[in-house]
């Protein structure tokens, strides 16, 4: 299977996981998951091409930064009653912002575009 073939299988899992976090405590607005998935789709493919990741091998490590993907969106949103583009930008920017640490604590070559 190919990388672009496998990277929806990875993205079906995470947020899965996401949803998992979320549960039916909050719902999600019909553009979030959108911006998700294109954002992660990229950001997958490039881990896997560049720096060799596997689905097979990562998969745990994605399905639980999955749950703390959807963990963060839940805090973000507070009162709200629904995870917004807003809310799901400031929990990828926590999420991201772990991942990259890690990945230089592993000297894994950092995504340039996940800088922003």
């Amino acid at each position: 299977m190919t990388p672009a073939q496998e990277v929806d299988y990875i993205l079906n899992d995470c947020f899965f996981a996401v949803g998992q976090a979320v549960g039916t405590r909050k719902s999600l607005d019909f553009d979030v998951i959108p911006w998700w998935r294109a954002r992660y789709r990229a950001f997958f493919l490039h881990a896997m091409a560049v720096n060799g990741n596997s689905w097979l091998r990562d998969r745990d490590r994605v399905t639980a930064v999955g749950r703390f993907l959807g963990q963060r969106a839940l805090y973000h949103a507070g009162d709200q009653p629904s995870i917004d583009l807003r809310t799901a930008a400031l929990a990828s920017n926590d999420v991201e912002t772990g991942c990259r640490m890690s990945a230089e604590r592993e000297g894994v070559r950092p995504i340039p575009s996940m800088q922003s």
